[in-house]
């Protein structure tokens, strides 16, 4: 039988724990947003395929997206995706490296809706303006794990 002094420090000690996590995440405001590569005929995650993790502050709205398993030295642009096909806002664009890495950092403040790392060549316009897409080629895309500000029961992928 478990001593009733040693059950309450166990449960302290997992309230403490659990209260520092929620307060140091709190406290940075940093959240993050997993994109993958997705299959066009069923979305669902491309398993070993490329990915990113986006790290963005709400209050700031600097971001920073990290990306790997990219073609190498291609051009790529982060969109907001508004759900009005087939526009959008480009928030960055970068080229990836030698090795299929890329990261792209910047400011953003509506961080609501979809979030593409879309070909550059596919989306006309510039940093901080709207975006049109010229092409569609999902297979080439890495995209939100789920639409941020918008309710939804979807289990929580593994990151990358």
């Amino acid at each position: 039988m478990i001593n009733k002094n040693a059950l309450h420090i166990l449960l302290s000690a997992a309230l403490l724990i659990t209260l520092s996590a929620t307060i140091c995440h709190a406290a940075t405001g940093k959240k993050k947003l997993l994109l993958f590569a997705k299959n066009p005929a069923t979305w669902a995650i491309v398993k070993n395929g490329a990915s990113g993790k986006l790290v963005y502050n709400e209050a700031s709205g600097a971001f920073t997206l990290q990306a790997s398993g990219l073609p190498p030295r291609s051009t790529y642009a982060l969109v907001r995706y508004t759900d009005t096909p087939p526009r959008g806002d480009i928030l960055a664009r970068g080229t990836s490296d030698a090795r299929g890495k890329l990261e792209l950092n910047g400011v953003w403040h509506s961080w609501i809706k979809k979030f593409w790392l879309v070909a550059g060549d596919d989306v006309a316009g510039n940093v901080g303006e709207s975006a049109t897409l010229r092409a569609w080629r999902p297979e080439r895309y890495l995209f939100e794990e789920k639409p941020l500000g918008i309710p939804c029961n979807c289990p929580e992928p593994e990151e990358p």
